[in-house]
């Protein structure tokens, strides 16, 4: 089924800019915001409020500048000490290796999510390749909706654009999806509730879409399998009245093959 513009049924999240002016400051600092955001290149310290008080002070202007940010910068601004400055370029200089699909989310592309940036990163395998796509091969994507396609294709051919991929292609290296995993998750549709000991939410979910499960924020019935790590909370409760199966965090783990 083609993912449409609005009705999709990921019913995933894009950077949306409503601004007519593009250049004008709550577009670009909400621009920036959704590069350094948990789900996209993941800088810790680099909110909305610093963002905008570096664009103000004119550090930054787009998501490269980031890059040539100093200690020195950040330490002069108001409110901002050595050590402040410190912990947010070793947090910028912490993103600078990032899997082709956050970095893809990062762009903002309009209309594409987490999950369109997933698609796009396991089919291509690396940037170089989306950037030259055609229409035709867009479009020839499962996931991919016509609208989405001429989104995507646009994107990689405006030229400010162009000019910001090359500066931040020179500061980022981009790790490219390996090759798959067992996908014995294949079709299963999964709920992670609760705290996991051994790893993260977002490492947990990156294993299971490598093993070709799907990820659910709630439960239903349309459910297959619940992992249930400490204080799981009423998601658990949820697969326990619907009969569906639970699993716990080291069974979790033996799926894995961990």
């Amino acid at each position: 089924m083609k993912r449409q513009e609005i009705s999709d049924k990921k019913k995933e999240k894009s950077a949306g800019y409503f601004c007519a002016n593009k250049k004008c400051f709550a577009v670009n600092r909400r621009r920036i915001s959704h590069f350094t955001s948990r789900a996209a290149m993941d800088i810790e310290g680099l909110g909305p409020k610093i963002i905008g008080k570096l664009i103000e002070e004119g550090l930054i202007r787009d998501a490269a500048d980031i890059y040539e940010l100093k200690e020195g910068d950040l330490a002069a601004l108001e409110r901002f000490g050595e050590k402040s400055a410190a912990n947010l370029v070793a947090s910028i200089n912490k993103s600078r290796q990032v899997a082709l699909n956050r970095f893809i989310n990062a762009l903002g592309i309009l209309h594409v999510g987490e999950e369109t940036a997933i698609d796009l990163a396991n089919h291509f395998k690396n940037i170089k390749k989306i950037k030259e796509a055609d229409l035709e091969t867009l479009n020839a994507l499962p996931n991919v909706g016509g609208v989405m396609t001429k989104s995507i294709y646009e994107w990689f051919r405006d030229p400010q654009n162009e000019k910001l991929l090359e500066r931040l292609l020179k500061e980022i290296k981009i790790e490219n999806p390996k090759e798959k995993k067992n996908q014995n998750l294949a079709g299963l549709s999964i709920v992670l509730t609760g705290e996991l000991q051994s790893m993260a939410r977002d490492q947990a979910k990156e294993a299971i879409r490598e093993r070709g499960g799907d990820i659910s924020s709630s439960v239903s019935s349309q459910t297959d399998l619940v992992v249930a790590g400490r204080d799981p909370g009423s998601k658990f409760d949820k697969a326990r009245e619907l009969g569906v199966k639970i699993v716990g965090e080291e069974e979790f783990l033996k799926m894995l093959g961990s």
